[in-house]
């Protein structure tokens, strides 16, 4: 019963915290998301806003149209000592669209945190 008392006023003050035009800032994990489903829907646009200017112009778009984002995964975050990088662990499934063959992979991807306080993809 207690849980359910806790969780009932959990989602009273998430509601509050909503109606009041409270904004809560996107963490690293909403970020990478954020960017995966970019990609995935091959919004371009979208995806940059996630990344640095040095990891924008890393990108290379043709490479991108061969291939098709399967599925991912964020799996483990790792905060440094003052909470301003971290080191994102995550797994994805891409299908390379010519041959019909899929790969899934782990891999990582550093994030620092903006002075404004927004996290963006530095290295991938």
């Amino acid at each position: 019963m207690f849980r359910i008392s806790i969780s009932i006023m959990s989602l009273a003050v998430l509601a509050l915290a909503i109606s009041c035009g409270a904004t809560v800032p996107a963490g690293p994990e909403d970020i990478a998301e954020r960017m995966f489903e970019a990609a995935q829907a091959r919004d371009y646009d979208k995806m940059y806003t996630c990344m640095s200017p040095e990891m924008q112009g890393e990108i290379n778009e043709a490479a991108l149209a061969g291939i098709e984002i399967i599925s991912f995964t964020i799996d483990e975050i790792e905060y440094s000592d003052d909470s301003t990088e971290v080191e994102l662990e995550y797994t994805i499934t891409l299908k390379e669209i010519q041959s019909g063959e899929t790969e899934v992979t782990t891999d990582d991807m550093d994030m620092i945190m903006t002075s404004e306080g927004d996290w963006i993809i530095t290295d991938m």
